[in-house]
C-alpha cells in the first residue's frame, strides 16, 4: 500500500523489517518480491538484481500464487529497465503458471499488462530519440558551458 501511495522509502523499510524478522516463508517471500518491485519502481538496477537473486533462492519453495507474482514483477521490472523482450518472456511464464494453477485474477492482470507492453516500448523508444537530440541553449547557458569546459581542461 505504501508503494501505491508513492512512499517507496516507507514501503522498503516495512518490507525489510519483515525480511529481517523472518517468520512464515510466504510472508518473507512476498516481502522479498515486493522489495524487488520497489527497486524497479525506483529504477535501481543493482537493488533489483540483489532482491531478484534473493527471490530466486526461494523460488523452489514458493507456492504457485507467489511464484506467479515473482514472474509478474520480474516482467514489470525488466520493462522498466527497457528490456521488453525479456519482460514479455517473464510475463508469458507468469501467465502460464497462473493458468495452470487456476489463478484467474492473475491471468487477467498479466494479459492487461502484456497488452500495454508494446505501447510502453514505443513510448520509451520515442522518449529516447527525443532525449538524444540536443536541446536549444541560450547564450547564458552556452557561456557557462564554455567556462566549465575551460575550467575542466
Amino acid at each position: 500500500m505504501l508503494l501505491t501511495v508513492g512512499d517507496v522509502d516507507g514501503a522498503e523499510r516495512a518490507l525489510a523489517e519483515v525480511v529481517r524478522r523472518g517468520g512464515a516463508h510466504e510472508a518473507v517471500q512476498n516481502a522479498l518480491i515486493e522489495l524487488m518491485h520497489c527497486a524497479s519502481f525506483r529504477r535501481d538496477r543493482v537493488g533489483f538484481a540483489r532482491w531478484r537473486d534473493r527471490c530466486e533462492a526461494e523460488q523452489t519453495r514458493m507456492p504457485p500464487n507467489i511464484l506467479v507474482d515473482f514472474y509478474l514483477k520480474m516482467g514489470i521490472g525488466r520493462a522498466r529497465f527497457g528490456h521488453f523482450d525479456r519482460a514479455d518472456e517473464f510475463l508469458d511464464t507468469a501467465r502460464q503458471l497462473a493458468t495452470e494453477a487456476g489463478l484467474h485474477e492473475f491471468v487477467f492482470r498479466i494479459e492487461r499488462i502484456k497488452a500495454g507492453l508494446r505501447d510502453c516500448q514505443l513510448q520509451c523508444t520515442a522518449n529516447a530519440a527525443a532525449a538524444a537530440e540536443p536541446l536549444p541553449q541560450s547564450d547564458a547557458v552556452r557561456e557557462v558551458s564554455a567556462s566549465l569546459a575551460r575550467f575542466g581542461a
